[in-house]
């Protein structure tokens, strides 16, 4: 997972809501791919290590995995 070491302030980390200029990584946002690109979500890279990931499905031979945030 490629990472960077600033937060870009334009939109908040979906899990923490916040802007905090911490380490952050790319998500890719599910349903928006075309071909080899996609839209991507800036998360922080501490938010994603505090979640709890629940395997759900297998689903064209790849394993999806969740996690609920509230």
């Amino acid at each position: 997972m490629r990472t960077f070491p600033h937060f870009n302030n334009a939109s908040p980390c979906p899990i923490c809501g916040t802007t905090v200029d911490k380490e952050a990584t790319l998500l890719p946002i599910d349903g928006t791919e075309e071909g080899n690109i996609c839209e991507a979500a800036q998360v922080h890279v501490a938010c994603l290590q505090n979640l709890e990931f629940r395997y759900v499905k297998m689903e064209n031979g790849q394993k999806l995995v969740y996690a609920v945030i509230s």
